[in-house]
């Protein structure tokens, strides 16, 4: 039982650098893995000059970089921009309605306020 326990013992401590080293080798590929170029599919070329589209809001441009299918662009400060200069016009808008209000209420009190010998 003892020689068992000792023959396992030793299997583990000699298996334990080899384990080591095979987990280097694999980084060691998958590091040269990444920097290798990505094969090309046959029949498939890369567009290099497309232009970017638009489908309203969003703009669709070309990827640039490894794993990228597509970017997609939204003018964040141009949408800002507008539902401020948005919120400022209607508030314009609501401030004219009550100065012509208030105006139209003080020409109808002057009007009432007229001496009856002018009628």
């Amino acid at each position: 039982m003892k020689g068992l326990a000792v023959g396992l013992l030793v299997s583990l401590v000699c298996w334990a650098p080899l384990l080591a080293q095979e987990g280097d080798r694999s980084l060691e590929r998958i590091s040269l893995a990444l920097q290798q170029p990505l094969p090309t599919v046959r029949g498939v070329t890369p567009v290099e000059s497309a232009s970017p589209t638009t489908f309203g809001i969003f703009t669709l441009i070309p990827p640039t970089g490894r794993g990228e299918i597509v970017r997609v662009s939204v003018p964040i400060g141009e949408l800002v921009s507008r539902a401020f200069k948005g919120v400022a016009a209607a508030n314009q808008r609501r401030q004219e309605a009550a100065a012509r209000r208030r105006v139209e209420a003080a020409l109808t009190w002057f009007a009432e306020q007229e001496p009856s010998s002018k009628r």
